[in-house]
């Protein structure tokens, strides 16, 4: 008998004891489908959306379904009838980029880009938010288009992209001072104004 109550005390006290702290949380990961911004919106406008456009833009002029001519010595470049156009040349370039238009209104419209001067984003601005608005019906017109094979389509949709990048430009990118550019560090701004003097 005296053995057992020896071990209920023992495990009472063991039990009345506090247990050992945990281990500090380490700082975790992002999830798994949560986004990682890798550019500034700059960036993401020359990697993404200048050269699809220009792809759209190539496609009002150039037939994409036309044959290819071979022109040697002809500098490389990346229209949908350009020499590198390659497998996904022809309107399936110019579907390619549109979709991808699509999905960069989309990227840049994450939370936490900065644009080339560090200034955060103004996602939350009206004319920013009408100009991603603008790019993702402009997207969706270029795709029907370049689905149709239809260039007089495409010269729809090219001006529909060209007024969706003018609307945000025209207040963020292309502030003048003086009537000259009042350069980056004036872009991102909301109030479409240049900042003050120091």
């Amino acid at each position: 008998m005296r053995v057992v109550t020896v071990i209920v005390i023992s495990l009472l006290a063991l039990s009345c004891t506090s247990a050992p702290a945990p281990a500090p949380a380490a700082e975790s990961a992002p999830a798994a489908g949560a986004a990682v911004l890798k550019g500034s919106l700059l960036q993401v406008m020359r990697g993404i959306l200048f050269p699809n456009s220009n792809i759209v833009f190539d496609a009002q002029s150039n037939d994409p379904g036309a044959a290819k001519k071979d022109e040697k010595g002809a500098a490389p470049a990346a229209g949908a009838t350009a020499a590198f156009s390659g497998v996904y040349g022809g309107w399936e370039a110019v579907e390619n980029a549109s979709i991808a238009l699509g999905e960069a209104a989309n990227l840049i419209a994450l939370p936490g880009r900065s644009c080339a001067n560090g200034k955060p984003v103004p996602l939350n601005d009206p004319t920013y938010q009408k100009g991603i608005a603008a790019l993702r019906d402009a997207a969706d017109v270029s795709l029907k288009a370049a689905k149709a094979k239809n260039q007089d389509q495409v010269l729809d949709a090219a001006d529909k992209i060209t007024m969706a990048c003018s609307t945000c430009h025209d207040v963020y990118r292309d502030v003048q001072v003086d009537g000259k550019p009042a350069g980056l560090e004036a872009r991102c701004n909301p109030t479409g104004k240049p900042p003050a003097s120091k």
